[in-house]
């Protein structure tokens, strides 16, 4: 996806000596002085507006500020000597940068009470207009309770169900996989094969205009999206995401959000004369010599693909059993009045035969 630039905003940091909450690009505490430390990390504000002052925006473009080895005190990047002591920057470490700190915050929150006099002061202020207190003095949140620990119980009828679903798994997979030899003799055999026959149908189908030959009769067209891309194009639809707020490492948050273009192409409905099954032949049998069907063709006709199935049944002890084979090597072997052992299944299935000895 492409980020696009929405703006910038102020970011906040939290004095670790007296917890109030400063501005972004100030390097000392307004309310005791102390100097922004090195490791402190910057926040978004309750409210961010995005910040017109062109200085701001340029330092925030060149790149995260550097804190000064000797004295710890924050440069610009690009700095070759600090600005508090003149020590040399040259191996001075940058602040990380291009973290997400959270969704761009434009609409205005709602106002806060001073914790000291209950004056309600805009969200994005620091210190009481009333009192001049601390309006985000850290508190230590309560630990959440724990609920106690159930137990939970299975009844009986619980208990009792899964048995009988555990048992009735077990008694139909005996069904189908357990199997008993049966001798039985062939008495009689069929074939059945046959084949598709295809011919030139007239068929409607759909494409975008510039995937659609020349010199095919087109109809019905429509806008229709064509392609998502990153890289804006003509006649495009732009969609972004939800702008989010992206640290730069100087105390200033960059607004950006991710877009994507929909490319729109003209759709259009054609006809085109295609292969399809129009009518099958068939052809079936009682011995052991399948062939298969050769019906007569037209000129707009072909023939297609091809299927067969071949039954053999047999005779044990007066029950009759069905076994179906798809090769005609197996079928072949099926001479009438020929002896075999069946694996026959719980259900009466034929599931597999072989010669007897």
């Amino acid at each position: 996806m492409a980020k696009e630039t929405v703006g910038y905003v102020n970011l906040e940091w939290t004095c670790p000596f007296c917890g109030t909450k400063n501005p972004g690009p100030n390097k000392k505490c307004s309310n005791c002085g102390s100097p922004q430390p090195e490791d402190v990390k910057f926040e978004q504000a309750a409210q961010e507006t995005l910040i017109a002052d062109e200085q701001l925006i340029e330092r925030a473009k060149s790149g995260p500020d550097v804190h000064c080895p000797f004295c710890g005190t924050r440069n610009p990047a690009g700095t070759k000597t600090c600005a508090n002591c003149m020590g040399d920057l040259t191996d001075a470490t940058a602040r990380e940068k291009g973290k997400v700190v959270g969704k761009h915050r434009k609409e205005a929150a709602p106002d806060i009470a001073c914790p000291y006099c209950a004056t309600m002061n805009p969200a994005n202020a620091h210190t009481c207009s009333n009192c001049n207190g601390n309006l985000h003095e850290p508190t230590q949140p309560k630990p959440a309770a724990q609920p106690a620990p159930q137990k939970r119980k299975l009844g009986v009828i619980g208990i009792i169900g899964t048995v009988a679903v555990i048992a009735a798994c077990i008694f139909i997979f005996s069904l189908f996989f357990r199997t008993d030899d049966v001798s039985g003799r062939v008495s009689s055999v069929e074939w059945t094969r046959s084949v598709a026959i295809e011919g030139l149908v007239p068929v409607e189908r759909g494409a975008f205009l510039d995937e659609i030959p020349s010199d095919i009769a087109v109809y019905g067209c429509r806008e229709e999206l064509h392609h998502v891309q990153d890289d804006p194009a003509p006649n495009a639809e732009k969609i972004c995401g939800t702008p989010y707020t992206v640290d730069t490492g100087t105390g200033i948050g960059e607004v950006v959000q991710d877009c994507q273009y929909r490319v729109y192409a003209e759709y259009c409905s054609f006809t085109v004369d295609e292969w399809q099954q129009v009518d099958m032949a068939t052809e079936r049998g009682t011995n052991l010599t399948p062939i298969w069907p050769q019906p007569q063709l037209t000129a707009d006709q072909r023939l297609g693909g091809e299927q067969e199935q071949f039954e053999v049944v047999f005779e044990s002890d007066g029950r009759r059993y069905v076994y179906t084979t798809n090769s005609p090597s197996q079928f072949a072997q099926f001479e009438m009045g020929s002896e075999w052992i069946l694996q026959v299944n719980q259900l009466g299935g034929v599931v597999a035969v072989e010669p007897a000895r």
